[in-house]
């Protein structure tokens, strides 16, 4: 049986319905955070029955994981969009800027995309879709010189103090760190300085 629409809404076509639902549940996390999604209102704003996500996903964590491959897929856009230059340790810092910036724009998304109780990890796409979103900082590291044999214990160094920034700014600490600057104020005027005196730690070219 196809799902019954809304009133006053038009039918969606079996091929597209999956899609509404995801950008319901996107919106959703846009607007409410993680704390305010449910599959009752990801049907609504689909204008969909309440059973057609279950239906469709499985359960909520079916519909979230649909939105965190969707994050990690937007997340790699971003990343990939920086242009490799003919210094590596000036492209991480670009792509440290790059990752702290779509945190500032996505973060219901950004939140949802690690966390592992509401994400299926064992879904198949999961590991393929994320080694793509961080391939930039693997080889950015791989063309540094000097670099560590062991080039998953460096990306994990990089990833941890990027992903730490982005929590903090996301967070709003910048505001009692930085003389009141907003996240956004913070990421726009500050941290492309900081980036460039203090970053990346431990991760100087060597000579």
């Amino acid at each position: 049986m196809e799902d019954a629409a809304a009133p006053g809404k038009a039918g969606y076509h079996h091929g597209n319905l999956k899609s509404a639902l995801v950008e319901a549940a996107d919106a959703i996390l846009r607007e409410k955070g993680v704390e305010g999604f449910s599959l009752r209102e990801a049907a609504r704003r689909a204008g969909v029955s309440i059973g057609a996500p279950s239906h469709h996903f499985g359960s909520a964590t079916g519909l979230l994981t649909e939105v965190a491959l969707l994050g990690y897929d937007k997340l790699g856009e971003a990343l990939n969009a920086v242009s490799p230059s003919s210094d590596p340790a000036a492209d991480l810092r670009a792509l440290a800027l790059a990752y702290v910036q779509f945190a500032l724009a996505y973060p219901g998304r950004f939140r949802l995309m690690f966390r592992p109780d509401l994400v299926n990890r064992d879904d198949p796409r999961y590991a393929e879709t994320t080694t793509r979103a961080l391939s930039g900082f693997a080889v950015a590291i791989g063309r540094r010189p000097g670099a560590s044999v062991d080039a998953m214990a460096e990306v994990f160094i990089v990833w941890s103090s990027i992903h730490g920034m982005a929590s903090l700014v996301l967070d709003g600490k910048t505001q009692y760190l930085f003389d009141g600057l907003s996240p956004e104020a913070f990421a726009a005027e500050r941290l492309p300085e900081l980036l460039g005196s203090v970053w990346p730690f431990g991760l100087a070219a060597s000579t």
